[in-house]
């Protein structure tokens, strides 16, 4: 099986010396994996995924609908390791560029977001950033923006909305909503914060570990951790850690401010209008007429959303529709078919773009998964 290159390989490097079960357990191609999926009641499932490609990575987090703009230019490597309990779904996510992702985790669920310590610049979610002492929620069955930068990674907790209450109920005496209100960024204890990645670490080491011990006695590679006493166990330890953080979160909401809550609103404007408006070729002077907004403020609005230049977020987004397009496979379609549908006129130049931004040349994504076909 591949496994993820370039500065991914040196990230999975660094996280089996810390939890040295990793390293025994097995790596799967989405393309090669038959066992997609998972859900509440299978306890105990435990895979690893790796990606060459930002959507085929996007789908091979379990249960999740979710869409993955590239952002940043060069060959992309993810990978998943994820873990299914009785009422929860742990994961966590690395990537090498930096991403837009349009993201829903399963329904009656609530999902809390850590980045990895290692990260050194922030995500954001909901255009509002996770600082070093910070960490995201959002509801599941609702969809949230995330945008990453290069070389990210995050542990992933998704509790059953009503196994949350319960625990809270029951252990700290306190109805949920208190504690998180509708915050998207939840300000915590760093010391809180870092017993969690501690436990999640621990959590997924042991997983792996079991599973690689079943593996070996029982001579099968059904990644099923079938102990119902060890699954509680884990997920017991998991809300205790989760619960211990937001009990101590300092209550310091980050806010966004009115004009950020503006300039998020008018991104996601314009990017609604471009995606109706595909086959033009709609530039950053049509955009400021349409919007009616200067150019500078133009400008400092994807900057303080995007993290780019009107421009180059104009770019990529049309470049990640041209390859979603050209992976569907649509029936008869060309290169130049597809690129004119969204509104890249002049083929040489949008090779040139469409290689710089994903390694390879857009014939590439037409012969099969990507990452197993060369440019030509």
């Amino acid at each position: 099986m591949r496994h993820p290159g370039g500065g991914m390989k040196l990230a999975a490097e660094t996280l089996c010396t810390e939890c040295p079960h990793f390293a025994m357990s097995a790596t799967f191609d989405r393309s090669t994996d038959s066992r997609a999926g998972g859900h509440p009641g299978r306890q105990g499932i435990f895979r690893v995924t790796a990606a060459h490609d930002a959507d085929e990575h996007a789908s091979n987090l379990s249960r999740w609908n979710q869409t993955y703009d590239q952002l940043s230019p060069g060959s992309f490597t993810g990978e998943v390791r994820e873990l299914w309990l009785p009422h929860a779904q742990v994961f966590i996510e690395r990537t090498n560029r930096s991403l837009r992702q349009s993201c829903m985790a399963w329904p009656d669920a609530m999902w809390f977001g850590v980045p990895l310590p290692s990260v050194q610049a922030p995500a954001t979610v909901g255009g509002m950033a996770i600082k070093p002492t910070a960490i995201a929620v959002r509801p599941g069955g609702t969809e949230f923006e995330l945008r990453t930068p290069e070389d990210f990674g995050i542990f992933g907790i998704v509790v059953e909305t009503a196994e949350f209450a319960r625990y809270m109920e029951e252990v700290e005496h306190r109805d949920p909503a208190s504690v998180l209100g509708q915050r998207e960024v939840l300000s915590v204890q760093p010391w809180a914060r870092a017993r969690l990645c501690r436990a999640l670490m621990e959590i997924l080491s042991e997983a792996a570990g079991h599973h690689a011990a079943r593996a070996g006695v029982t001579g099968i590679a059904a990644d099923k951790v079938d102990s119902a006493l060890f699954c509680g166990d884990l997920q017991e330890r998991l809300l205790g850690s989760l619960v211990t953080l937001l009990m101590a979160s300092s209550d310091s909401a980050q806010r966004p401010s009115v004009t950020h809550i503006n300039r998020q609103r008018t991104v996601q404007r314009i990017r609604d209008y471009l995606l109706a408006h595909t086959a033009d070729a709609i530039t950053v002077p049509d955009l400021c007429r349409h919007f009616h907004l200067s150019r500078r403020a133009l400008q400092y609005c994807f900057e303080d959303v995007a993290g780019m230049s009107p421009a180059a977020y104009l770019r990529a987004l049309r470049l990640n529709g041209v390859r979603r397009d050209l992976k569907s496979g649509a029936a008869h379609s060309t290169v130049s078919d597809v690129a004119g549908a969204w509104g890249f006129h002049h083929l040489s130049q949008f090779a040139q773009d469409y290689r710089r931004m994903f390694g390879e040349l857009p014939s590439a994504a037409l012969r099969g998964p990507a990452g197993h076909g060369g440019p030509n």
